[in-house]
């Protein structure tokens, strides 16, 4: 499983590479990060946010691309011209709904694959044993 994460992770970063971007972000850091700090276009910032934001809610819950650009501060961030932007947009319009599809599909199908799972399962090893405070 490790080597499949891998292997998207760097198809991500070639994808971002591409479009202009650092070649060691992934898309979602390059859009977390200009989402908040764009000098221009912020709104489509935010657009292609969303868009991946709700890609990935299944597994990761919300703000993924935030989580991204967090993980990845130390990373180079540069804006491009509006052709590497144009280009970054239709690789995100055209691999992220296939990508939702696949990983809303997946929790469905595996339910402890997902968030909200694990946030469940996180709670229940952090909440004392309701049975030991009745005794």
């Amino acid at each position: 499983m490790r080597y499949i994460q891998n292997v998207l992770i760097a198809i991500d970063q070639l994808g971002n590479a591409l479009a202009g971007g650092h070649p060691d972000n992934t898309v979602s850091a390059r859009v977390g990060f200009f989402s908040e700090h764009a000098t221009m276009g912020r709104i489509c910032w935010k657009m292609l946010e969303k868009i991946i934001d709700f890609a990935f809610y299944p597994l990761e819950g919300p703000g993924h691309c935030k989580r991204a650009y967090l993980k990845d501060m130390q990373e180079e961030f540069f804006e491009a011209s509006k052709i590497p932007y144009i280009i970054l947009s239709l690789f995100i319009l055209l691999t992220t709904p296939l990508i939702g599809i696949i990983l809303h599909l997946l929790v469905l199908v595996f339910p402890g694959l997902g968030w909200e799972a694990k946030q469940k399962a996180l709670q229940a090893q952090q909440s004392p044993d309701s049975d030991d405070s009745n005794e």
